[in-house]
């Protein structure tokens, strides 16, 4: 179906959905509850229908009494109903809290919204993500930095999450949607609302190649307030934030970077060796808060390996129109780790030009895309070597070093892990690998 199509919104629920949204929609409108109260409430009851249903139950949801005659007082529908309105001929889909489809990681958070807005592929909600962010200002190294790493996550399956700003944000979605990964874009207003407006080409490109996402009421244009809200949601889909260049100290970049810290997600920065350029003053403090340092993509890919390695083990192209030739019609099946699993492991970590090109008309011919993906030097060097027959490390780090003395034993496992990622090669019971291909 396109996405730009009219049969969404409203038309999309049953009976049953309509109920829940219109609950859901009773929560975020009622005075003083405010997210992370009704946040509670979802969690405490399991949907909004049956937290409205038990408002004389919310202080035992740790919700207070006075806050359940927000509710009971009726005064919410009035500020409920222009949204439910808008919603009839919204051409989006509407994601509950009890919708299958309602990010699993970002359930986890204290303050995850009742629902989310969603314009395009919904089916990238259950892929893995990383946020890859910077300053709308960013230096021309750090823009070709942004695009390199967006492409290589996508080429691997990764999906990559933005928000859609001029800058940094809209140089991620445009590598990214070259890849299997695909990309979201997080908007600060509706789903609906293109924003910026110098954007619209690019939201339009997203909308149909990847996937629109807000929490914002259809047709709301975003205030000043907006933007640090909607970065929760860009970290909190994400299992790990990049944050290519912070230009100064007050850089939304940074509150980005916060969040996803407070959130448990990792946080990284470019080398400087990778980034080729002097670092800005919001990069430097974000390196002293402890970000991680990247040199690239696969970087980010071997840290995250533990979360990555089962849900990219049948990465596709999410629209059925742009299915390999060999694919079958059946849905993949993501085998995502639970996100109380990932919280857990990482609970205790500390680390924590404008003038950009507008985005090019989709080449229809090129939806074959080859596999498999883009390989660095590195890689090609290691697959290679495997190709002649199963090594183990040590075996492919001798062999390495006959061709280039730079290889180290932390090299080669580094290359490794990515070519795993990427489902290039295995690891036997041996402890040695071979190639899969």
């Amino acid at each position: 179906m396109d996405v730009f199509s009219p049969v969404a919104g409203l038309s999309e629920l049953d009976e049953n959905g309509r109920r829940e949204y219109w609950a859901a929609l009773a929560l975020r409108h009622t005075a003083g509850l405010g997210v992370r109260g009704a946040c509670l409430l979802l969690k405490h009851f399991g949907s909004a229908y049956d937290a409205v249903m038990n408002a004389s139950l919310w202080p035992e949801a740790g919700v207070p009494a006075q806050k359940a005659e927000g509710y009971l007082n009726n005064d919410w529908r009035r500020r409920a109903r222009p949204e439910w309105e808008a919603s009839r001929s919204l051409r989006a889909s509407i994601i509950l809290w009890t919708d299958a489809r309602y990010p699993a990681l970002l359930r986890e958070l204290p303050d995850a919204p009742a629902l989310l807005y969603a314009l395009g592929d919904a089916s990238l909600l259950a892929a893995p993500c990383v946020a890859v962010v910077g300053s709308r200002d960013c230096s021309g190294a750090a823009l070709d930095f942004t695009s390199s790493v967006a492409e290589a996550l996508s080429a691997a399956g990764v999906t990559v999450v933005s928000g859609l700003a001029f800058g940094a944000d809209g140089r991620a979605h445009r590598a990214a949607l070259s890849g299997p990964g695909r990309t979201i874009a997080v908007m600060p207003g509706g789903v609906d609302v293109p924003f910026p407006a110098g954007h619209r080409e690019l939201y339009r490109g997203v909308a149909e190649r990847g996937l629109i996402v807000s929490e914002t009421p259809p047709g709301q244009t975003p205030g000043p307030g907006a933007f640090p809200v909607r970065n929760r949601l860009i970290s909190g889909l994400s299992l790990g934030v990049l944050v290519t260049e912070a230009s100064h100290a007050r850089s939304g970049s940074l509150i980005t970077a916060r969040l996803a810290a407070e959130q448990g997600r990792n946080v990284y920065v470019p080398s400087p060796d990778a980034l080729r350029a002097p670092f800005r003053e919001g990069t430097q403090k974000l390196l002293l808060d402890g970000a991680r340092p990247i040199a690239q993509a696969g970087d980010i890919l071997a840290d995250l390996l533990p979360h990555l390695k089962h849900a990219l083990h049948e990465p596709e192209p999410r629209n059925p129109s742009q299915r390999l030739p060999e694919e079958t019609t059946e849905p993949p099946k993501r085998l995502v780790e639970t996100p109380r699993d990932v919280a857990i492991e990482r609970r205790g970590d500390p680390r924590k030009k404008r003038g950009e090109p507008v985005l090019p008309p989709e080449d229809k011919t090129s939806k074959a895309r080859s596999f498999p993906p883009t390989m660095t030097e590195e890689e090609e060097t290691i697959l290679a070597l495997l190709r002649n027959g199963p090594l183990t490390q040590d075996e492919l780090l001798y062999a390495a070093q006959e061709k280039s003395a730079a290889w180290t034993s932390a090299s080669v496992s580094a290359v490794l892990m990515i070519l795993e990622v990427k489902r290039l090669a295995r690891r036997l019971s041996d402890s040695r690998y071979e190639a899969a291909i």
